[in-house]
């Protein structure tokens, strides 16, 4: 994806959540409570972070992988989908771990 995109659609994840036009799926709730994740750690990942990779013919859709940082540093990793009218789904969340290449909710 070239640069001015990834650009473009953090900023589009940014004001939704800013504007709390966001829907967190069963699945990345489930990963957010694995990783000891609060709201409000994916919340402030998905506002400092940034796309890292771009997956056009996804399974549900094209989705965007935003690396950011959960309130006390840890680093967070989110699959959003961009909804039509401003709206984004968080479809997973997790907490890599570096040491094994692997992801903490990772089966």
């Amino acid at each position: 994806m070239p640069g001015w995109q990834a650009r473009v659609y953090g900023e589009y994840v940014r004001e939704a959540v800013r504007c709390q036009r966001y829907e967190v799926s069963r699945h990345a709730e489930g990963g957010s409570r694995e990783s000891g994740l609060s709201l409000g750690d994916v919340e402030h990942a998905l506002l400092g972070g940034e796309i890292v990779e771009s997956h056009p013919e996804g399974r549900r859709g094209p989705s965007h992988l935003i690396g950011g940082h959960a309130l006390d540093g840890r680093p967070v990793g989110a699959m959003v989908q961009l909804l039509p009218a401003g709206w984004v789904r968080v479809a997973a969340v997790y907490v890599p771990v570096p040491e094994s290449g692997r992801v903490a909710n990772e089966r």
